[in-house]
């Protein structure tokens, strides 16, 4: 699950929809196995083959949704959002995302930008205030005493939060090939993860005594092994500078193990810890800054829990994207040489250089066909007939992801169209070959469960290649025809493309203006820490501070399609 500031609930609809689509499954599967073949109520358009979870991955935003999703999937009181359950009740998923802070005194933006965090005497820790995030998690992250694990999800469930260490860790690389010989180089790295797997009857909680064992098992009854979680997830999400960095504290035997994962067992190099350090503490911000798309990683872990995984071919990685890099143009050249044109290039070079996972680029291409799938944001529009493309997709995407704050109706929306495309993608896109289909789902697949749930591509040409779903979604009657289930699933049985919300922005200016200028003057008090300077920024620069905020919201919404006419 990739970074995505607010659009993190679309994210969120999609994972919502398919938990869904596991247990309506899985419901079903347990009837057949309870009534038995030869039981004449034997449902055989059912396939009965196992789908099972056994690693999350995420970054900021889809690192908060990674947590959301551990936390849900052994709850056994979960409930999606469906016709049933429209405002959300016992999910978390719409609770933190949706919902947010919004409560009946204030909004999730009025919180953000509240001053109470800010004070004369002390920088700043970030532009926006964060204990709203913090109440989020509080409310969120809680004392499961009943773990329950469904039949889909893995006892040795891996949940994997990347992290951008601000302190960096120091390794010894030594060249000498001679211990007594003080030849040896420094290197620091700078991106890390948090891996935690959760106690059960096979794990016992804390560090594994196994020195190969680089995770953490939690106990969701321990209030101490809840806030580990809660601050390794609210440091993945602590967009920089935005939001405030997380100080977090791990155990040194992990920090001991680390060079196995990046270096593998090999001698000559060693992390540098301080003597007097029993554990190691460093500041952390958004692990999106440095893995964004932590498909590498997951792919890494799922190859090491799982021998012969890719002779087996048994297995499936899917990215849930809410901004995909679809920018196919090629930079072209820019003869320029000035220093603002370098300073440009060079920033440019370096986030881009960071972004470039050599690692999780080899591994996702050594992946065999129909094993690497990916879930983008897509909205349509039903003309004469025809489903047309839509420009905008997210509401949440404007000023670069963070307008799903302004209003919760974004947000809902882009829940809503993660549902609709989770949908769409499980009956259409998350499918092997059916001539093979036997072979990678390890089961003998009915006539029956074919016709139900096969399609063809191009859609309903009985010439097109054939397709099985790998989790077939129950709501379907039959999937070539494009037939559902209305009449027991009602409007969930197709779900529609959410209606693209608007806002009246001079409401919004007239209800945020004040609010947006004290946060400002405020922050502008803090930094300086001078009455003096704070009122010369009031009387001749407040104005054009917030003209400036306002037109850079405005120009982004309009642009969006998000403004009432």
């Amino acid at each position: 699950m990739a970074g995505a500031v607010s659009a993190g609930s679309y994210t969120a609809g999609v994972l919502d929809y398919l938990m869904e689509t596991l247990s309506l499954w899985e419901s079903a599967k347990e009837k057949n196995r309870k009534l038995g073949v030869s039981h004449p109520d034997y449902d055989f358009s059912v396939p009965m083959h196992e789908v099972e979870i056994d690693v999350l991955s995420g970054a900021s935003a889809g690192g908060i949704t990674s947590t959301l999703t551990l936390m849900s999937l052994l709850n056994s009181k979960h409930k999606p959002v469906n016709r049933f359950n429209q405002k959300g009740e016992d999910n978390l998923f719409y609770k933190c995302w949706v919902d947010m802070a919004d409560d009946e005194k204030e909004k999730t933006l009025e919180k953000l930008l509240d001053t109470g965090d800010l004070s004369k005497d002390k920088t700043p820790e970030s532009l926006l205030n964060s204990k709203a995030i913090d109440v989020i998690a509080k409310e969120a992250l809680t004392i499961n005493t009943d773990v329950s694990y469904p039949p889909y999800v893995s006892k040795n469930l891996d949940l994997i939060l990347t992290t951008t260490n601000l302190r960096g860790l120091n390794f010894k690389v030594d060249f000498s090939g001679d211990s007594k010989t003080n030849s040896a180089n420094i290197i620091t790295n700078h991106g890390g993860f948090f891996r935690y797997k959760v106690k059960n009857e096979l794990l016992e909680r804390g560090v594994p005594e196994d020195d190969s064992a680089l995770y953490y098992v939690l106990d969701l009854n321990e209030v101490k092994d809840i806030n580990y979680l809660k601050d390794a997830t609210l440091s993945t999400a602590a967009f920089p500078i935005g939001l405030k960095s997380r100080e977090i504290e791990i155990s040194k035997k992990y920090i001991e193990r680390y060079p196995n994962y990046l270096f593998g067992r090999r001698s000559g190099i060693e992390p540098l810890i301080l003597d007097n350090e029993d554990s190691y503490k460093f500041n952390s911000i958004d692990g999106g800054l440095i893995n964004n798309e932590p498909y590498g990683i997951g792919i890494k872990v799922l190859n090491e829990k799982n021998e012969n995984l890719k002779e087996k071919d048994n297995y499936a990685v899917v990215m849930v994207d809410p901004f995909p890099n679809q920018d196919n143009n090629p930079s072209l050249f820019n003869p320029e040489r000035n220093i603002w044109s370098v300073a440009k290039g060079m920033f440019k070079a370096l986030r881009n250089q960071v972004m470039f996972n050599q690692d999780g680029i080899f591994d996702a291409l050594s992946l065999s066909d129909r094993t690497k799938f990916l879930v983008a944001p897509s909205r349509k529009t039903m003309i004469n007939g025809e489903a047309i493309r839509e420009q905008h997709h997210l509401a949440s995407s404007p000023i670069s992801g963070f307008a799903g704050f302004m209003d919760k109706k974004f947000r809902k929306h882009d829940f809503e169209l993660g549902r609709k495309n989770c949908q769409d993608f499980l009956r259409y896109h998350f499918s092997v070959v059916m001539d093979n289909a036997e072979k990678r789902l390890d089961s003998t697949i009915t006539s029956e469960a074919m016709d139900r749930f096969s399609y063809a591509n191009p859609p309903k040409d009985p010439n097109g290649a054939r397709f099985f779903p790998i989790i077939p979604d129950m709501k379907t009657k039959k999937a070539f025809s494009q037939d559902f289930d209305f009449e027991n699933f009602g409007t969930d049985a197709a779900l529609s493309y959410p209606i693209y919300p608007k806002i009246d922005l001079e409401l919004f200016e007239k209800a945020y203006k004040s609010i947006f200028k004290k946060r400002v003057r405020t922050l502008v008090r803090s930094i300086s820490g001078s009455t003096i300077l704070t009122l010369g920024f009031r009387l001749f620069y407040q104005r054009k501070a917030y003209q400036f905020i306002m037109e850079t919201i405005r120009k982004s919404l309009h642009e969006a399609g998000l403004v009432e006419r």
